[in-house]
Parts: C-alpha cells; sequence; structure tokens
C-alpha cells in the first residue's frame, strides 16, 4: 500500500485579543495571547465557579425580563484583532445595547460603591462600545454571596476607543515578534496568576510593588468620568 505522503502543516493563526483583557497589564495580555499558563490558587477557583454559576442564573433572568435579549453573543472584529462573547445583548428601539456581568467580594464591591468601577471591567464595557457599535452599555456588579448589586450605564467615548485600540495594537505588535514587554508594576501584581513571569520572588514582588503601587501604563488611561450609577439594567 502506498504510503501517504503529509502535507505541510497549517499554520495556526494568532490568537485574537480576549475584551477582557481590555484594561489589564500589556505584559499579561501579551502572555495571554501567546498562551502562557497560569497559576490559579484554590480561593481564586471556588470564585471563578461561583462566579460562573451566578452569571447563569443572571443571564436566564435576563432572558426572562427582557423579550429581545440574547446571551452569550460572539463578539468577533478582523480590523480590531477582537474575539470574545458578550455576556447579553438586548435590542432597543435606539439601537443595541451591551450588558457585561461581574461579581466581586465585599471588599471589592464596597470600593466599586464609593469610587465606581474597576477599572478593567469598565475597560470591557468600552471595548464592546466600540467594536459592537452599541448606542449604550451597563455594567451590572454583584456583591459575593449577598447579591447586593451595583449598576452602572456607559455611552460610546472616542477616548477610551483610541486607548483601548492603541493597547491592542501594542499587545498584537509584541505577539508577532513573540517577544514580551516591560513590566508594569503595580497593585495589581499581587493578585496576579502570571506574577512569577515578572520578579524572582515573592519578596521582591512584594519590594517592587512597594516602589511603585500606581499602574502607569501608556499611553495613560482616559478619566472615567462617564459612567453613571443606574436602577434599571437598560435606560
Amino acid at each position: 500500500m502506498p504510503v501517504k505522503e503529509k502535507g505541510p502543516a497549517k499554520k495556526r493563526e494568532p490568537r485574537r485579543f480576549p475584551p477582557s483583557l481590555a484594561g489589564s497589564c500589556l505584559r499579561y495580555a501579551v502572555m495571554d495571547v501567546l498562551g502562557f499558563g497560569r497559576l490559579i490558587d484554590p480561593e481564586s477557583q471556588q470564585a471563578m465557579r461561583e462566579g460562573t454559576d451566578r452569571h447563569k442564573v443572571f443571564q436566564q433572568q435576563l432572558l426572562a425580563d427582557y423579550a429581545m435579549a440574547r446571551v452569550e453573543v460572539p463578539l468577533r472584529d478582523e480590523s480590531w484583532g477582537v474575539s470574545g462573547r458578550m455576556d447579553a445583548l438586548i435590542e432597543t428601539p435606539r439601537g443595541p445595547w451591551v450588558v457585561e456581568y461581574k461579581t466581586v467580594s465585599e471588599e471589592r464591591f464596597r470600593l466599586v460603591e464609593e469610587s465606581g468601577p474597576i477599572l478593567g471591567h469598565w475597560a470591557q464595557l468600552q471595548l464592546y462600545l466600540a467594536v459592537g457599535r452599541m448606542v449604550g452599555g451597563s455594567l451590572v456588579v454583584d456583591q459575593r454571596p449577598s447579591g447586593e448589586r451595583l449598576i452602572f450605564h456607559a455611552e460610546p467615548d472616542p477616548v477610551w476607543d483610541a486607548w483601548i485600540r492603541a493597547r491592542i495594537n501594542q499587545v498584537k505588535a509584541f505577539q508577532t515578534t513573540r517577544k514580551l514587554p516591560s513590566r508594569e508594576v503595580s497593585r495589581a501584581c499581587l493578585s496576579c496568576d502570571r506574577w512569577q513571569r515578572c520578579f524572582a520572588s515573592e519578596a521582591d514582588r512584594q519590594n517592587q510593588v512597594s516602589d511603585h503601587p500606581l499602574w502607569e501604563p501608556e499611553p495613560p488611561v482616559p478619566a472615567r468620568a462617564a459612567f453613571q450609577r443606574a436602577e434599571e439594567i437598560v435606560s
């Protein structure tokens, strides 16, 4: 029997940028698109499982409350290089309205209540608004385990649009060269599940963050002045 020769191996397409990383450290985002692993501790794993369960309950309630709602809606755009799924999309008389749902600990919930949305959550919502050409969107934040809720409304913001696009382009440039960018050290490093790729030891991480606690990405993060507290998911 003649042996069939194998053809040339198919070239794997570069991984597209995940919307959840819109407000992340540049180095972390590059590690993600290059396929670097994560070290997730048991407490974080439990929080992720609980968050997934709450997501499902929230989405089912949304489908019951809004006749024109869809959940787990794909979002893919070649010009942006983005691919992911939106938690929910609601068709309104004004146009499509995106809904992003998050669960957080009580400590972080109180911080959001006092100071507004977590930057990464807000950046992800702004990415959806820009890439999906939405008329508006909601960020729904529930506290674990009480279920206490905060809702923020947002409109498309060209300043955030430009910032997110610039960050994604930086990620794609490093992805092409398969090199990691410099660290963007901040307090977020203390809860990072890839920190071993950036610091020699736990003590090194603590010292570096103590010396540089504030995140200073390039370009600088825009202001979040446009967020609005709301009572209802759709205005």
